[in-house]
């Protein structure tokens, strides 16, 4: 039997000692990227090719548009145990769909690569928002991706103490390369509570530009948007929308789409201080000076 629902952040325990970096982060150089899978193909093993092929230590890409053959998917839900803040839900069954949005993080984990997937479509005349099994994701067609490719800094899975989750870390280069190209850009994992928009504020000063884009997913502990209703939910999966950063004569915007445990979808800008951390968010901030 699963855990009652928290009802406020205080009901929010996660079992370990707080991470002493609540907002951990590397610099690195993000170079955009745009490829072609295969249909048919598995992605996870399309995308595994490619980037063992081009050399980049991690990837964050755009799948909006994907078509997928028939998928397994998990929701935001309540643990089973008295351990875990929060846990997925049951493992569903899509039929296919084309994604309408989509984010990826590729990284390691256990020495071969994966994918961790927050996908938004429509299906049978419903929406939905779900976290991607990658192991079940195969093409339905041929699709053309674009994302960027990490040099200096990627990501990679480690049990995480604090969650009692194995979540990606950020972990720098072990290459030597003294002609690597200059950073750009910072990858950054938050820890629990903290909030999503102040951590983007104070992050983007690390790269010095007047606008930048940030891509990325996670959870959030319910949030409040500035023009449509608050997620009251506390267990909750999220994605960035595109277009989220600052651009120089607007202020920052951030984005999102996000599911919470009931399985009630939301979206909107949301509001400074109102978007605390779940369990994680993985996220890539880059310059678009």
């Amino acid at each position: 039997m699963r855990r009652d629902a928290p009802r406020t952040l205080d009901d929010i325990k996660h079992p370990g000692p707080k991470a002493s970096q609540r907002r951990p982060w590397l610099p690195c150089h993000a170079e955009p990227v745009a490829l072609t899978l295969t249909n048919g193909g598995s992605l996870l093993r399309e995308l595994g090719q490619w980037i063992d092929a081009s050399g980049y230590q991690s990837a964050v890409l755009d799948l909006s548009g994907l078509a997928l053959n028939a998928f397994d998917y998990v929701m935001p839900d309540c643990a089973f145990d008295d351990r875990h803040a929060a846990w997925y839900s049951d493992t569903r069954v899509s039929e296919g769909a084309t994604l309408v949005e989509a984010v990826a993080i590729l990284g390691r984990r256990d020495g071969q690569w994966f994918a961790h997937i927050h996908a938004y479509w429509q299906e049978n005349g419903n929406a939905h928002l779900g976290h991607l099994l990658p192991q079940s994701v195969s093409l339905a067609g041929n699709s053309d991706l674009t994302g960027f490719g990490l040099i200096g800094a990627g990501f990679e899975a480690e049990y995480d103490p604090e969650t009692e989750f194995t979540l990606f870390r950020v972990k720098p280069s072990q290459s030597t390369d003294t002609h690597a190209p200059p950073t750009n850009a910072l990858i950054t994992t938050l820890a629990p509570f903290e909030d999503l928009h102040d951590s983007i504020c104070g992050l983007a000063s690390k790269i010095e530009a007047n606008t930048f884009k940030v891509v990325g997913l996670g959870s959030l502990a319910g949030a409040e948007f500035r023009s449509s209703p608050p997620m009251k939910g506390l267990i909750s999966e999220i994605l960035l929308r595109s277009g989220s950063g600052r651009q120089l004569h607007d202020g920052q915007q951030v984005q999102i789409r996000a599911v919470d445990l009931n399985g009630n979808l939301h979206q909107g800008a949301l509001q400074p201080g109102k978007c605390p951390t779940l369990v994680t968010c993985e996220l890539l901030l880059i310059s678009a000076d």
